[in-house]
């Protein structure tokens, strides 16, 4: 075998590691992400998780796309349509959305790894200001609550 034939098949052998451990880092985040989603499941109860979001928060779609797609219960509260959303949302002084309320703790942004350790957790105490519940009367203004 010369010397070309060699280096060649030294660089294909090369490539292969690098999709092997492509794949293979791909492959333990799914894991990862499917550990965390059935232990979210296994634990939350309606009404557990509320997201405060707007219309035009790109963070909010991938949380809204995480938990829809990992099939776990939340209500979603926008905070440009709904006043008392505006008003509980504006008295944690969040910089930014999505806001997560996760049995009466808050988290900013959605990280699957911090729903999963604050759903394990029992309740805290209710917050002084509640987003209107699906059991309360509607406000005048559109409802943006949404059940999930």
């Amino acid at each position: 075998m010369n010397a070309k034939a060699s280096q060649r098949r030294q660089w294909w052998v090369l490539a292969g590691i690098v999709v092997l451990a492509l794949g293979g880092s791909k492959l333990v985040s799914w894991w990862g992400q499917e550990r965390t989603a059935a232990l979210v499941r296994q634990h939350v109860r309606p009404g557990d998780i509320t997201m405060y979001t707007t219309e035009s928060c790109p963070y909010c779609v991938k949380a809204r796309d995480w938990l829809k797609s990992h099939q776990v219960p939340w209500l979603e509260c926008d905070v440009e349509r709904n006043a008392e959303c505006r008003q509980a949302y504006e008295a944690q002084g969040a910089p930014g959305t999505p806001l997560m309320h996760v049995k009466g703790r808050w988290g900013l942004g959605f990280n699957a790894e911090w729903l999963s350790r604050a759903i394990e957790m029992p309740p805290l105490n209710p917050p002084k200001t509640a987003p209107p519940w699906p059991d309360r009367p509607a406000p005048a203004a559109p409802a943006p609550l949404r059940q999930n």
